[in-house]
């Protein structure tokens, strides 16, 4: 994608601030799964929204997917199906 630069940088920010969202304070047992740089990109939509990795929390009852639209910086949690 001509134009878009994802940084590995990028995908740790982002899944610091998908911890913060969707973790509660002090939570051991939430966890965030970065992918790779490389996983990252090749997600990459059209519109420049890329999948970074997802978050496990409750014991793994909870999970959502972690995206990134490059062009703003803008974050989403979307609700992971099981």
């Amino acid at each position: 994608m001509a134009g878009l630069e994802l940084t590995q940088a990028m995908i740790e920010d982002g899944m610091a601030r998908a911890k913060k969202v969707a973790c509660s304070p002090g939570n051991s047992r939430c966890l965030p799964l970065p992918n790779r740089l490389e996983d990252a990109w090749a997600s990459c939509t059209p519109k420049g929204r890329s999948r970074l990795g997802w978050m496990l929390a409750d014991s793994e009852r909870k999970a959502w997917n972690v995206w990134l639209d490059v062009h703003t910086g803008e974050g989403r949690l979307r609700r992971r199906q099981h």
